[in-house]
């Protein structure tokens, strides 16, 4: 690792307290998504950390990421992987015990009844309003006659909750349970649905299992106040230069001219830029060097500038998105959607109890 680079520091103490909440919440066993890196916390890391809390069910999105979980070196005979997205290489079901799959449409379950794929192994997935995937209420009846007579028996039974009314989430899972009713309570060894939100405000009814990911490594919709989940997540580095403005007539590619410095006359140079999927959306954020609030004046691909006083030095320690709420509303988008942008450059630490 190079000098003064910035990683992303995970609080495995804080996740484990985290599944540990939501489990005693719910009362249910818990499928832990992680998904898109784990929502940038890092899928090795976010693995290690919910294992030790005795999560042994994750959830990706696509192959790719199990692809990736699967050689990463870990102990993996007591973890199952479930994969949300359809695979195009069916043959992982096959190769690997523990590798489980969603089903996502009528047509999908049409065309693995043809297959003979192994249904002890698949997750039958019900749309009710959310339309991304699975099968629509207008298709029960279909799905039923082919359940029935090609007399099938899933792993699992899924649908996926949304923002909405307190009233409509409730009407929704009373839908789902009825649903599974139809089909046939016997045919399906888990019942799971909803997502950190509902989790955390709503009642559990029916579900075997509950699934969440952001609020498990901590993070909240926004709206959302809950004070024992505890975040996990902090982008870290230091300053590795300073220059003074007043010999500058550019930084990166940006005309000195152009850019709003506040009467500072320095500007510290950090490790971290758009190629590490650090936006330029981010100029005029506020970034924290010894905890005090300054700056972000410019992006660049590797390097971002930040408008200083005299107090910084170089080695002076950084955090970027210190405060979540208030880099939400600047960049009118919520965490998990900026956060996921940071890309493998930036190395991911586990730490047992860092000191936040």
């Amino acid at each position: 690792m190079g000098r003064n680079n910035f990683s992303i520091i995970i609080n495995e103490e804080n996740i484990i307290n985290n599944y540990n909440y939501i489990k005693d919440l719910s009362k249910k066993e818990i499928i832990s998504v992680i998904k898109s890196n784990a929502y940038s916390h890092g899928t090795k890391e976010s693995i290690i950390a919910l294992s030790k809390a005795g999560c042994k069910y994750f959830a990706v999105a696509r192959e790719e990421e199990v692809m990736e979980i699967l050689n990463l070196g870990l102990d993996l005979k007591n973890i199952t992987i479930l994969v949300l997205e359809t695979l195009s290489n069916l043959n992982l079901l096959k190769e690997h015990d523990n590798v489980e799959m969603v089903i996502n449409s009528i047509e999908e379950l049409e065309e693995f009844i043809d297959l003979k794929l192994d249904f002890s192994k698949l997750h039958l997935k019900l749309d009710f309003g959310f339309g991304r995937n699975g099968i629509y209420s207008s298709q029960i009846i279909k799905a039923r006659e082919l359940i029935v007579n090609n007399n099938l028996f899933f792993k699992g039974i899924t649908t996926h909750m949304f923002d909405s009314t307190s009233e409509e989430i409730k009407s929704i899972q009373m839908n789902f349970l009825k649903t599974i009713e139809f089909l046939g309570n016997n045919r399906f060894s888990m019942i799971h649905s909803e997502n950190s939100a509902t989790t955390l405000t709503n009642g559990h009814l029916g579900p075997t299992h509950v699934r969440c990911g952001i609020s498990l490594l901590g993070l909240l919709d926004p709206g959302i106040n809950n004070s024992n989940i505890k975040r996990s997540w902090r982008l870290l580095g230091s300053v590795y230069h300073i220059r003074n403005v007043e010999n500058l007539s550019y930084i990166g590619y940006e005309n000195i001219k152009n850019l709003n410095f506040d009467g500072y006359k320095f500007v510290a140079k950090l490790k971290i830029g758009y190629g590490d999927g650090f936006s330029k959306s981010n100029t005029n954020i506020i970034c924290h060097i010894n905890n005090k609030p300054f700056k972000i004046v410019h992006v660049s691909m590797d390097t971002t500038f930040v408008a200083i006083d005299e107090t910084v030095s170089i080695g002076d320690i950084v955090e970027i998105y210190k405060d979540m709420d208030y880099s939400n509303e600047y960049l009118n988008m919520p965490h998990y959607e900026y956060i996921t942008l940071i890309n493998k450059r930036i190395e991911r630490k586990l730490l047992k109890n860092p000191n936040f």
